[in-house]
């Protein structure tokens, strides 16, 4: 069998609380911020280590504006045409960060890191002063050694300097800022190294998987002899392995350990199981513990297989992938995870299964969703390399290395990381250039992680006959693990007979359309989840997009703000072209019903990303001829019209599974879609044409609530008969006691309102999203639109 075959336990990240030696905190709160740069006036005369720059402690910053991280400055500011498309007309500029903090006397002779887990982007840190150094990469995290440059009882100062310059920024919505979280981390000098923790599990079965645990610990001290005590818990938290290692740690030099656990009838990492382990590594000195670290893991194995695609625990698995880009709308870069996890959930109600991190690496707390709730990642560094301009970070070069490397020392335990991948669309298959940085960069990558397949999203290039474009292919290929390229499905087949001894994936495909192999925008009505079900060897693909994302609009496209791309809106509600999806990746019967606002086959004016336009509301003027579409996984799909059978489709009629229905005259009332197998009925799906606005329906994710929590609640406007109106826009405004409204969102790509706006937002295709910060206490938001009732909603604390 030609496979590459890994195994492995992984890492999900360290407790809030820490143990015993170990202190790791939350440096969120109490920063001061300016936007803009700074220039000091220098008196006549003044000698050079006397100026007060903005970056010393002695700087007089009591005017600037007092926030808490995450914060993306960009989001904040006024959208203006002049500003660049790219980044949805959002400004980008300079910032500055400042932040006092009184570090005890008893830190004395500890060792103390600060953690930044994304600044985008060049960001300059100083501690009292003391230069650092610059991260240039907006995504990889990154931390600092700070213990010789703080003062123990003293109040110490950290500033951060944020140049978000030039136009465009980047090719699609960034954010601006320190728009993820900062920790403060405080150890003995003999501890455990962050992100020192590697964990596999190079045998798994139902009955024993044996984790082999790597565990880097650094000595800033004395020569000192300690045992490193490494303890198994399953989820339910009771010990199943122990395992003990008697160490020298060499005076100030790091030293690594390798330990080997059984365990036995293990809980296997799954989609549909998302188990996780835990471990926790304690050196102790003398009988007592100077430092603990806690790490969670799942134990499974993965295997890529070149004529039968991809196995998880030795199961054949198609990958139901999406693309997602890092920010949440007006919530811009400093994504809350709670809004992750919603989301997350909304795609795997469709059946998503997978997600390609585009282009970059995503915050901690979001791979540790796609850890539990059960999603495979393909994990990207970068988008471009070198040769793309003003899209191209310019200082990649200098630290690429060292990104690669954090990135993969953060995520490499993640039970839910299957593929890493080096880039997106740099040069052509089967170009020197492409050849050259794969051979490069996916080498040092194995070099650091050997435990999974190192691919990149690659450019499909210029058109050209099949057989040499498939020799470009393989060619390029032959310096990743898999057969991996961005919209290149339609040699799928002519690849695998070529036999390169490798699966196929698609790391980015259309949503609907097609290409030819000598064509590539051929508009084919033929998803490309197609060439996966036909081919064993594909072994799955990542839709552009997941979800609808600001910027990368044209300059041209005011007020446009984002991509309409993708299969949710970026208030994360499905969008009608979902219903698709759901029906081929879900394993329960599905049917669903949509009206072209075109005619059948009428694609003028639409491009590979898109798709027909669909209203999903049964209303237009009587007697007019009105075409639809059924998605549906079921045998059968019969449509009728107020108890009136219109007719019957089967789905082995449809090679594209796309059932559409022409000429259906329009009457008021109901549109019912019935899903059969086996001739008996499985699913229903009904329009019914919407009266008047009655009432609005306030829907929270969750009912309690509890200090600092997000809270969501969707909004939606129905009629007295619960349809909901999807061509209503009224305005609906809210208020709320006990929480902070921090974002409203409505999904609407054309929205050229004020992004600020936290009190209204119009109504768009029937919904808008509410999202609060809770204080103390209990929390109740109202919602009141014209003409209609006000709705109350309350929110219980938690004792």
């Amino acid at each position: 069998m030609r496979s590459l075959i890994v195994s492995c336990g992984l890492l999900l990240g360290l407790a809030l609380s820490a143990g015993a030696g170990r202190e790791r905190v939350s440096f969120d709160a109490g920063w001061k911020f300016h936007l803009g740069d700074i220039e000091v006036e220098v008196p006549e005369g003044t000698r050079a280590k006397d100026i007060v720059h903005v970056y010393k402690p002695e700087f007089d910053e009591c005017d600037w504006r007092v926030l808490d991280l995450p914060h993306d400055w960009a989001i904040e500011q006024e959208r203006k045409p002049e500003h660049s498309g790219y980044n949805g007309f959002f400004p980008g500029g300079i910032g500055w960060y400042r932040k006092d903090f009184l570090l005890p006397k008893e830190d004395a002779g500890k060792h103390i890191e600060i953690q930044f887990d994304g600044i985008y982007r060049d960001a300059t840190v100083w501690i009292n002063g003391y230069l650092l150094g610059t991260q240039y990469d907006g995504y990889t995290s990154f931390y600092h050694d700070i213990s010789k440059m703080v003062v123990p009882g003293e109040t110490n100062t950290v500033v951060v300097k944020v140049e978000c310059t030039g136009h465009p920024i980047s090719r699609w919505y960034s954010g601006s800022g320190i728009y993820r979280h900062v920790w403060l981390t405080k150890t003995s000098p003999l501890h455990i190294q962050n992100w020192g923790t590697s964990i596999t599990t190079p045998e798994v079965s139902e009955k024993r998987a044996l984790v082999s645990i790597q565990t880097e610990i650094e000595n800033y001290g004395e020569a000192t002899a300690f045992i490193l005590e490494t303890e198994i818990l399953n989820p339910d938290g009771k010990q199943v392995a122990l395992e003990t290692s008697a160490v020298n740690a060499e005076r100030m030099r790091p030293t690594s350990v390798e330990q080997h656990l059984p365990v036995f009838n293990p809980e296997l990492w799954s989609l549909e199981s998302p188990s996780i382990y835990r471990v926790v590594s304690r050196i102790k000195v003398n009988g007592k513990t100077a430092d603990e670290y806690e790490s969670t893991f799942g134990i499974r194995s993965i295997e890529f297989d070149a004529d039968n695609g991809f196995f998880l625990n030795g199961k054949g698995v198609k990958m139901k992938g999406v693309c997602l880009h890092h920010e949440a709308g007006s919530l811009g870069a400093a994504v809350p995870a709670e809004v992750w996890e919603r989301r997350l959930l909304k795609l795997k109600e469709i059946g998503c299964n997978a997600i390609r991190t585009a282009h970059n690496p995503m915050a901690p707390e979001f791979m540790d969703l796609c850890d539990e709730l059960g999603f495979l990642v393909m994990d990207e560094f970068v988008d471009k390399w070198s040769y793309w301009g003003e899209f191209t970070n310019p200082m990649f070069r200098n630290e690429w290395q060292k990104n690669f490397r954090q990135t993969i020392r953060r995520d490499r335990n993640h039970p839910s990381v299957v593929i890493w991948s080096v880039g997106n669309e740099n040069h052509p298959s089967g170009s020197a250039e492409q050849n050259q940085g794969l051979r490069e960069y996916c080498s040092f990558v194995r070099s650091v992680d050997p435990t999974r397949p190192v691919v990149s999203g690659m450019e499909r290039g210029l058109d050209k006959p099949a057989d040499e474009k498939a020799a470009d292919i393989i060619k390029s290929c032959s310096y990743m693990d898999l057969i991996a390229l961005n919209y290149g499905e339609q040699w799928c087949r002519r690849i695998h007979e070529c036999a390169p001894g490798k699966p196929y994936v698609s790391t980015e495909s259309y949503r609907y359309f097609s290409s030819e192999e000598e064509t590539r925008h051929a508009l084919i009505e033929r998803s490309p989840w197609m060439d996966v079900l036909e081919n064993d060897s594909n072994m799955g693909l990542f839709l552009w997009a997941g979800i609808n994302y600001l910027g990368e609009v044209g300059q041209g496209s005011w007020p446009r703000n984002g991509s309409t791309s993708g299969l949710l809106d970026i208030s994360g509600m499905p969008k009608e072209e979902a219903y698709l999806y759901k029906a081929f990746w879900s394993d329960k019967p599905t049917v669903h019903i949509s009206v072209y606002e075109k005619e059948i086959g009428d694609f003028s004016g639409m491009n590979n990303w898109r798709w027909p336009l669909l209203k999903g509301q049964w209303k237009a003027a009587p007697g007019t001829a009105v075409d639809l579409v059924t998605y549906s996984n079921c045998e059968a799909v019969e449509l009728y019209l107020n108890g009136k059978l219109i007719g019957v489709k089967k789905r082995a009629d449809q090679p594209n599974w796309i059932m559409n229905w022409a000429d259906v005259n329009y009457e008021p009332g109901a549109l019912k879609a019935v899903g059969k197998n086996g001739g008996k009925t499985v699913c229903e799906y009904e329009l019914k044409t919407p009266g008047e606005p009655a009432c609005l329906e306030l829907k929270p994710v969750k009912r309690t609530v509890e200090p600092g929590v997000i809270l969501q609640v969707e909004i939606f406007l129905r009629d007295e008969n619960g349809t909901l109106l999807c061509d209503d826009h009224r305005e609906v405004r809210f208020k709320a006691e006990g929480a902070a409204i921090i974002a409203l969102e409505n999904g609407d790509t054309m929205f050229d309102g004020d992004f600020r706006n936290r009190k209204s937002r119009p109504f768009f295709e029937g919904s808008v999203l509410v999202i609060l910060k809770a204080g103390q206490g209990a929390v109740k938001l109202s919602a009141q639109a014209e003409g209609l009732a006000e709705q109350t909603l309350k929110f219980k604390a938690l004792d």
